[in-house]
């Protein structure tokens, strides 16, 4: 699953674009960018689905209707490997909750509570967050394990 959202700091703000995987709800793939464009949402793509990535193999990748994922390109782009595009229903925000979700994780458990005093302050605490998210924080949906340990106990 992916999805942009806005992140502030105290001069302004980036668009955070992650890839999230719904097996254990790790964030796979991050991006931060100046501007909410396609350039964004396919570095972000670039991380995840490299040169090396097993073609053979199915994936499919759900997002919103936003431009940058109803574009030919990125249509293309994961054609080249073997990923099904998905996409919400219009006006439909439920479909897309569980980026939702970890963005407001994001928000009220990190950058509300300590607004980033410029980029790089937000780029670290949103790359702390993650690397914590994934390899610190438990949740329930995962038996209290973390995305990491439960990928690992059932993988």
């Amino acid at each position: 699953m992916t999805d942009v959202s806005y992140v502030y700091h105290k001069q302004g703000r980036l668009y955070l674009s992650i890839i999230k995987d719904l097996y254990d709800n790790s964030i796979l793939a991050y991006n931060l960018s100046k501007f909410n464009d396609n350039q964004l949402v396919f570095e972000n793509l670039d991380l995840v689905f490299r040169k090396d990535w097993d073609k053979s193999k199915s994936c499919l990748l759900h997002s919103d209707q936003g431009f940058q994922y109803t574009n030919k390109q990125y249509h293309k782009k994961l054609e080249t490997f073997n990923v099904t595009v998905s996409h919400s229903r219009k006006g439909n925000c439920y479909d897309n909750a569980c980026c939702e979700n970890f963005f407001s994780h994001l928000k009220s458990e990190s950058l509300e509570l300590f607004v980033p005093e410029n980029e790089t302050e937000l780029m670290q605490q949103i790359d702390d967050f993650i690397t914590w998210y994934n390899f610190d924080r438990p949740q329930l949906k995962l038996k209290g394990m973390t995305p990491i340990e439960y990928r690992q106990t059932y993988l």
